[in-house]
């Protein structure tokens, strides 16, 4: 069996295409979306059924506007085996496996090429390949270097109270004829 690879995060979307097929439906805006919605639960989740309150759940549409709407977008579809086929979907679909697998491929020709094979083909985070400063290891707390105390930094609490500022007040204020007891 093969293993089970994830699904491609791009969407493939020819736009001149999809704007002409969606604008020729009724309810273009509706149809677009929900066709959207249809293709990406392709991608990423698999095979549409062919069951109207699964269909509805996936368009986000009520059971009567699904309705209403099925009418108009089963036509683009061909729905036998209990599914909802389009072959230029799966083709696309297809084609975005090929591209993601010959990426995986390449990959792990080049970990292998700069590795030397030392390392297994899925990169796991093992790193007993890898030189000793890619590590980037630090030393326990304790044995780290620790920072030297700046003589300008202010203790702690020492600019809590000023007990001249209140003087320099009541001087200032006497001066401008403002203040004085209250």
């Amino acid at each position: 069996m093969a293993p089970k690879i994830t699904p491609p995060k791009g969407l493939l979307v020819d736009i001149a295409a999809w704007q002409a097929e969606v604008m020729a439906l009724p309810a273009p805006a509706i149809a677009c979306g929900s066709l959207l919605l249809l293709k990406m639960h392709l991608w990423r989740i698999g095979p549409i059924p062919d069951d109207d309150v699964a269909l509805a759940r996936i368009t986000a549409t009520s059971p009567a506007e699904w309705k209403k709407l099925r009418k108009a977008l089963e036509p683009l579809f061909i729905v036998k085996y209990g599914e909802w086929l389009r072959e230029d979907w799966s083709d696309e679909l297809e084609a975005a496996y090929e591209a993601v697998n010959k990426a995986r491929q390449k990959s792990q020709k080049g970990h292998a090429a700069r590795w030397g094979g030392r390392a297994s083909g899925n990169a796991t985070g093992n790193a007993s390949g890898m030189p000793a400063g890619m590590l980037n290891i630090k030393a326990p707390l304790d044995q780290q270097p620790q920072p030297k105390p700046n003589p300008k930094t202010p203790k702690p609490g020492t600019n809590n109270f000023q007990p001249d500022f209140e003087a320099d007040v009541e001087i200032a204020e006497a001066a401008l004829g403002i203040g004085g007891a209250a």
